[in-house]
Order: C-alpha cells, then structure tokens, then sequence
C-alpha cells in the first residue's frame, strides 16, 4: 500500500543501499554523512553499499549487526527489540540476519504474519492493542499478529503469536491457514521506510474459545460481526498492517 505522495518522497528523500549486489533497502539522505563514517559502510553509485564483496552470510549479518549497534548509539534505531530477522534476495534466500529494529532505519523489507481469527458464524475476534505499547496504543489489531524471526517457518511464526497474544494452545493452532494472501505495505515512518510484506493467515476457532493475552500486549479481545468491522475500518480505528489483512479476509470470505 503505497500512496503517489509517498513514493515521490522516497525518490526524492532517500538513496539506495546496496546488499548482495543489488539494492535491497532506502536511506535518508540526511543519514548519509554518519553511514558513510562507519567501516561498514561505502559509497556506490546514487547511493551506499554495506562492504560484502565476497562476504559470506555470517560475515554480512556480522556487519550489519554492528552497523545496528552504531546506530542505535547515535539514536537512530526508533524501537530496539533483540530480535534477529532476515534480510532475504528476489528468491527468498537468506542474505543476513540483524536486529529488527535496523529494518526501518535502512528501509530493508521485513515480513511479518497477521491472523485472522474466526467463528463458524462469521464473527471476526479482534484484539484492542494495550495502552501501554508503543506503537500505535490503543488502535485495533487482528486476533495475533507478529514479525517472522531469522530462521523461523511462517506457521511457526503464527503458532507462537497465538500463544503469547491470544491464548490458543498449539493443538488448536495448527489448524492455522494460509491462502496464499501477501500484502505489501510500503510507508515512510519517523526514522525510515517501513516495508513489510504482510502475510496473511486464518483460523476457525471453536465458538466456545475465548482468547486471553499472555505478554500484555492485548487490552482486549471482541468479536464482532463483519458490519461492526467494516465500521471500525472505514473510522480509521484498526494500525495500517491490521486493516489490510482484515479487508483481505472481508473482501475473500464475503463477496
């Protein structure tokens, strides 16, 4: 999802990084003079280039998790998490692995899997995000919903949001699908480009299931019927990614 008005800005606003000999992320340009001071770091044509040539996977993700850490120093890592994900070619092959938090500043494409969880009777569960978090507090989100880790499968993924968001032991958790549903959402953000594919999973939970957060990231949890949910959409109320996959679910499920 991207807006005319934001893809002039990226071309106007930001230079290539080049990863693996190809362009793989978007830098400020107002970034530039720090990056081209770190070791990790040379220029290249219309832009910068992390020093790989000849590098192996371990040796990249080695560079670019320093290069994480001097960033992060200098204040320009909006949101450190400790977590590993990977920067992955046009084939999906693993190129790296670095801190999350690194994506956006080097406006690297991360994934991440958004669920959707459903009734027999087509009530959608949507979970209202705690107060307490720093991104987007309070906004409404889908049942679960989390980036894929370095390593990890896309359902592996789903079943451990699942768990830790909402509550649904792994027995019911494998019945998680995925149609095949991949969104790119694609926006600028305070610190960098946000690029994402949001990968799309569903899960038909017994009418007697209630979800319960674990990790205190859910305030709580709702099940609506689809003309609340539209409602909540066309108000603005769901987070960016959230309301993607919800339209997806809505647009396959009830034409």
């Amino acid at each position: 999802m991207t807006e005319p008005s934001a893809t002039a800005s990226l071309v106007a606003d930001y230079v290539p990084l080049w990863i693996a000999g190809a362009i793989r992320g978007r830098v400020r340009r107002d970034l530039l003079p720090l990056l081209r001071d770190f070791p990790e770091i040379e220029s290249a044509e219309l832009g910068v280039r992390l020093r790989d040539a000849g590098a192996s996977r371990p040796v990249r993700s080695r560079r670019l998790q320093a290069l994480a850490q001097r960033l992060r120093a200098r204040g320009w890592i909006a949101d450190w998490r400790n977590e590993l994900c990977a920067v992955l070619d046009e084939n999906g092959a693993e190129l790296a692995r670095c801190e999350r938090g690194l994506f956006r500043t080097l406006g690297l494409q991360n994934r991440a899997v958004h669920i959707n969880g459903y009734r027999s009777d087509g009530r959608l569960w949507i979970a209202r995000r705690s107060p307490q978090k720093r991104a987007d507090p309070g906004m409404l989100d889908n049942l679960a919903a989390g980036g894929v880790g370095a390593g990890e499968s896309l359902r592996r993924t789903a079943m451990r949001e699942l768990w830790e968001e909402a509550g649904v032991p792994a027995a019911l958790a494998r019945r998680v699908d995925f149609p095949g549903m991949v969104i790119r959402s694609l926006r600028e953000t305070r610190y960098g480009v946000h690029d994402e594919l949001v990968i799309v999973a569903d899960i038909l939970l017994p009418d007697g299931f209630e979800p319960s957060g674990r990790d205190g990231e859910v305030q709580e949890f709702m099940c609506l019927p689809t003309e609340a949910v539209r409602d909540a959409l066309e108000r603005g109320e769901f987070t960016v990614e959230a309301a993607l996959a919800t339209r997806e679910w809505l647009q396959r499920r009830h034409r």
